[in-house]
């Protein structure tokens, strides 16, 4: 297993404590063993290569993905469609400040990463494109990808955004009344634990290297 996939090691072998009832039932999960594969499968060879945007923020935003999809009850096709954006939201990335065109530059590069083609690849693009920028611009931005559904795109897009806000916690300006959605609300004050918790994780594998 790449040890550059923290998010696989904290949740099949950290002490979680207080924290241990939540991640139980969210392992009972019968998908639960698809969030795994896809934290496997998808390539951390093609992540933007920084310190604030790169492995170790998408190893935490998949954990709050994986956990927001269990509580919102996501099914299969979309729980895919969910992860696949969180892991490649920020590859268009080319600096760490505010960009909001980043969101458009990573969807461009999404169909050569994900093995889904037409309006299920579309709708990926569209919540990729959307993370970026403002919340009124949201509609907008998934009616130019003309996608067939667009309640399942916006909330495909909320749920992206909501991830990578839990892990704002690394920037210290974390608000959880950004927040869209019960589900990550949930993870607030969870957020920072796992952050504290995969800090330790990381430098204790460069202890072992």
């Amino acid at each position: 297993m790449d040890i550059r996939r923290r998010s696989i090691i904290l949740l099949q072998g950290a002490n979680w404590g207080e924290d241990t009832e939540r991640i139980e039932a969210f392992q009972q999960w019968d998908l639960y063993p698809v969030v795994i594969e896809m934290m496997q499968d998808f390539d951390v060879d093609a992540l933007y290569k920084s310190a604030v945007h790169g492995s170790g923020h998408i190893n935490r935003a998949l954990i709050f993905a994986g956990y927001i999809a269990f509580r919102e009850g996501l099914q299969e096709e979309m729980l895919r469609q969910y992860l696949w954006s969180v892991c490649y939201h920020d590859i268009g990335r080319t600096f760490d400040g505010l960009d909001l065109e980043h969101g458009q530059k990573s969807a461009n590069k999404i169909p050569n990463l994900i093995p889904i083609d037409g309006v299920l690849l579309r709708q990926v693009q569209a919540a990729v494109t959307a993370h970026s920028q403002p919340d009124y611009k949201m509609n907008e931005i998934i009616m130019s990808y003309q996608v067939e559904d667009i309640d399942k795109t916006t909330k495909l897009a909320m749920l992206l955004k909501d991830a990578d806000n839990l892990d704002r916690v690394r920037l210290g300006d974390f608000n959880p009344e950004f927040l869209r959605t019960e589900s990550a609300k949930e993870l607030s004050e969870f957020s920072h634990r796992l952050f504290a918790m995969d800090q330790n994780l990381k430098k204790f594998i460069k202890e072992q290297l």
